[in-house]
């Protein structure tokens, strides 16, 4: 199984006053094309860091991500954004929709971004919406929905580009248990019928223990979880 993601020698730091913060170091490790991945830490270890790093939304201080044998940090800015909004989607611990927009119309902006005609990213965003179980609900916008079903919009639009990875920053932070378990069986089978690999930053050990594997961040090393 070839590898889609490679994380070689991470490193972040960041200066306070006079002082040199190590965020992470030297952090390496890969993933598979479809596979679930989990990464566990308590607040403030850095794995929003590793996941805005892995997204290509912050540089380094030293190392470099390679998606598919692409080292995202030698692309040009514009080429890195064309990357991203092809290859890559993003879910947030808050749901970060467009509140003037409808559900429908917020699944469809990476396609409408990516240059795709309006009528047929409507179209493709109401199939996928169709796929999270939430045709019905596709004019609401979003202070219509519950948070489970904001939750879902924006997961919907995480992957209405089929995107090789997607990455999660604590999807599940703001749900109850019921409806946090749904959003992780919901991963689950998107992963199986897109072939969507997921790293997921999360406090929830009862849904890290789904995933194919579990690693944990600690003093900025991370390590294969036993």
């Amino acid at each position: 199984m070839s590898s889609l993601l490679q994380c070689r020698s991470v490193s972040k730091r960041f200066q306070d006053g006079k002082s040199t913060v190590n965020v992470l170091n030297k952090v390496s490790f890969s993933i598979h094309h479809g596979e679930q991945v989990a990464i566990l830490g308590s607040s403030g270890s850095g794995k929003s860091t590793l996941l805005h790093i892995l997204g290509a939304l912050d540089r380094p201080s030293e190392g470099d991500v390679l998606i598919d044998g692409e080292a995202l940090f030698s692309l040009a800015d514009a080429k890195q954004a064309a990357f991203r909004n092809k290859h890559l989607g993003f879910v947030y611990q808050f749901h970060h929709l467009l509140p003037e927009f409808s559900a429908v119309e917020n699944v469809a902006m990476p396609l409408l971004i990516a240059g795709l005609k309006p009528t047929t990213a409507l179209q493709q965003a109401a199939t996928m919406l169709d796929r999270v179980n939430l045709s019905h609900r596709q004019h609401h916008k979003p202070s219509e929905l519950s948070g489970g079903e904001r939750q879902r919009v924006a997961i919907a639009r995480a992957v209405i580009n089929e995107p090789k990875l997607v990455l999660a920053d604590e999807p599940t932070g703001n749900l109850d248990k019921s409806t946090g378990e749904s959003i992780a069986t919901l991963l689950s089978e998107l992963r199986d019928s897109l072939n969507t690999a997921f790293i997921v930053v999360t406090h929830d050990t009862q849904m890290a223990q789904q995933f194919d594997r579990i690693m944990t961040l600690s003093d900025g090393f991370l390590k294969e979880a036993p």
